[in-house]
């Protein structure tokens, strides 16, 4: 079988790590695999491909006014390329890509999956993008979504071709926990991902706690305003946004807690990469994802969305109660590790595939 991966680029971020492992695992399955970045002019790529596996990039982010005719030009680059390899099946990831994805193959003999990776209800999106959705969800065979709010979050006419695949979590580094001192986080340093929160709070736990050290790993827009908030604070010297480490999960050595502040997500990937590696893990209560993974209470501490002073109390909680931590650290483990396993969620990622590409004609646009 031949299939195409289509994302947006080849960076650090969780729906490229699920592309990097699904594309690994569907060529050694016999298949020739296909990776196609619609917004990358560049292929060189974070998590690292086997030759094999043949990477196309389609060009690079529009900007101002001609946002709207770039992306008209990166959906016909995207169409020409799927004409040429004539895959047998189209696997596209994240909102903006998945609707390119379906205007891109419409007339297309080649079934699509959908796989949405973000909080599409509270990401921002033009009226274009909000008019296209839905043309792009009735050309899909099937929509894979990563919990089950995501998929009462559809329209009711797609919710029956919807099926819920978590992130997987794969093997990480040992954490080396200390004395519970120190505090990270991880993600692109973006509004999103509520870094401007985690700051607040942690000012709170800096002056309560004085040994207490802040991580925050990614990089991003934000950068400039979180430095400027984290000096205004007082805390410049407590806190360390040292980047996008320079490889795949080397930041869980850096910390005894981690944090999850973000404002929405689609399914934290790095909330299971932490308890996977033997963290205590808080996360704010943010719609999706948190909620599903901290089901069970021993495995982490969840605090109401956006609530500083709550987080605060956490931190400075789990800094102080080494018990406690190490309680957390090992259920969170057992729990990543008995409900994410790569093989389980790989196999349910197969079994989607199988249907997709045997499945009726999705409904035309």
């Amino acid at each position: 079988m031949r299939i195409a991966f289509v994302l947006s680029g080849f960076g650090a971020g969780g729906a490229e790590k699920v592309v990097n492992l699904l594309a690994h695992h569907r060529q050694s399955q016999g298949d020739t695999v296909h990776v196609l970045a619609v917004n990358a002019g560049d292929p060189a790529s974070y998590f690292p491909y086997d030759p094999g596996i043949e990477l196309s990039t389609l060009g690079g982010s529009g900007n101002g006014a001609g946002r709207v005719s770039g992306t008209g030009r990166r959906i016909l680059a995207l169409r020409r390329r799927l004409a040429e390899l004539a895959p047998d099946l189209v696997v596209s990831f994240l909102t903006k890509v998945n609707v390119m994805t379906g205007l891109a193959t419409l007339g297309l003999d080649v079934p699509i999956v959908l796989s949405e990776r973000n909080n599409f209800l509270s990401q921002a999106k033009s009226p274009l993008w909000r008019l296209a959705g839905p043309i792009a969800g009735r050309r899909a065979a099937r929509l894979v979504m990563q919990t089950k709010e995501a998929c009462l979050a559809l329209p009711f006419s797609l919710q029956s071709r919807a099926i819920v695949i978590p992130n997987p979590v794969a093997s990480m580094r040992a954490a080396r926990p200390s004395d519970g001192s120190r505090i990270v986080a991880v993600g692109r340093l973006e509004k999103q991902k509520g870094f401007d929160l985690l700051l607040e709070a942690f000012a709170q736990v800096a002056a309560r706690l004085p040994a207490a050290r802040l991580t925050i790993f990614g990089e991003g827009p934000e950068r400039g305003a979180l430095e400027k908030q984290a000096r205004d604070l007082g805390v410049a010297d407590r806190v360390h946004m040292p980047g996008v480490t320079r490889s795949p999960g080397d930041w869980v050595v850096e910390g005894d807690i981690f944090v999850l502040s973000s404002r929405f997500e689609g399914f934290p990937n790095v909330l299971l990469e932490a308890m996977a590696a033997g963290l205590a893990v808080i996360a704010f209560d943010c719609p999706w994802g948190p909620s599903e993974i901290l089901d069970n209470p021993d495995a982490g501490l969840l605090v109401p969305a956006g609530d500083v002073g709550r987080l605060a109390d956490a931190m400075a909680r789990l800094a102080t109660d080494s018990d406690l931590r190490q309680r957390l650290a090992a259920t969170g483990a057992a729990e990543a590790a008995a409900r994410y396993s790569l093989p389980s969620v790989l196999a349910l990622w197969d079994a989607v595939i199988a249907v997709a590409v045997t499945a009726p004609a999705a409904v035309p646009a």
